[in-house]
């Protein structure tokens, strides 16, 4: 490992031009090692293409939860984690949730009746439109400013650097609500009833902002409908701490025999179900009959 450090530091040293041809090698610590290499990468972008499409997956399934596909009417429930593309719909039941995962770069907690489009998962133009129900989320900083995200609401658009946040949606009273927590900041631009953008509103660490279409003054207070979201919050931490460790990304190949897969189960249960079904009336259609016929040949007593 010694070896490897005077060797790496001697790289470094002859990539910033100020190593002579007869100049010595200089051993440094680990410590110093370590400075040099997160030095070097906070110095660079972030490394994957900018017209590369993130690696979308929900996952965390639980309760009822469906995906519609761009090239379906139906939407097909969903029992285990899947790849998604541009323009997939989810949306959740009454007891259902689910986990949206970009990359190791950010993991969204879908919430109970929700309808989330997945718009763009291009890393140049990732869009979420939320149409009804709730979205938390915890994103990682980019260092690369031209990968944009943002989260839509019929009522805003929520631009996204790296921040803990969620969104909600209320079809009722037409209403948004956005909350930042502890971490980050997020460019809220409220949308009126013609579609018209407002003023972007800047929201800081631990504030939240309410309002409906035909709102004309906007102010941001400090957390209080949306403090609700906070222990969601919590557990997107642990969770993006475990998915940075453990997250690969997938083939093509490998994205869609798991998206086939788990758009299939729904296929499949349809057509068990119909198998039982006819399994079913096979056994129980004579001996329902002999009871019709058993009941109509029966004699009417004096009682009756």
């Amino acid at each position: 490992m010694k070896c490897k450090v005077i060797f790496i530091s001697g790289l470094f040293l002859l990539a910033s031009g100020g190593v002579g041809a007869q100049a010595p090698m200089k051993e440094i610590t680990q410590e110093e090692y370590q400075r040099m290499t997160e030095e070097a990468m906070q110095s660079r972008t972030y490394s994957q293409d900018r017209g590369q499409s993130w690696d979308a997956r929900l996952a965390g399934v639980s309760g009822t939860v469906s995906v519609k596909s761009p090239d379906s009417d139906e939407w097909s429930q969903v029992m285990e984690e899947m790849p998604l593309d541009s323009a997939d719909s989810i949306k959740t039941g009454p007891d259902g949730t689910a986990e949206l995962y970009l990359d190791d770069k950010g993991v969204f907690f879908i919430g109970r009746n929700t309808e989330l489009d997945v718009s763009s998962v291009e890393q140049s133009d990732m869009t979420l439109s939320l149409k009804f129900g709730s979205l938390a989320a915890k994103v990682k900083n980019l260092l690369n400013k031209k990968f944009k995200m943002q989260v839509r609401t019929p009522s805003a658009v929520c631009a996204v650097r790296g921040t803990e946040f969620a969104v909600e949606y209320s079809r009722l009273g037409k209403d948004t609500g956005v909350a930042v927590f502890d971490e980050g900041r997020l460019a809220v631009t409220p949308i009126d009833d013609t579609g018209a953008s407002g003023t972007e509103q800047i929201l800081e660490k631990n504030t939240e902002l309410s309002f409906v279409p035909s709102q004309k003054r906007f102010r941001a207070v400090p957390l209080a409908r949306m403090i609700k979201h906070r222990n969601q919050i919590v557990a997107l931490r642990a969770t993006a701490e475990a998915r940075k460790k453990t997250w690969k990304r997938l083939s093509p190949s490998a994205r869609s025999e798991m998206r086939s897969r788990a758009l299939k189960q729904r296929v499949l249960r349809k057509q068990l179900g119909k198998s039982n079904v006819r399994e079913i009336k096979k056994i129980r259609g004579p001996k329902a009959g002999a009871r019709r016929k058993a009941g109509a040949l029966r004699p009417v007593s004096g009682r009756e």
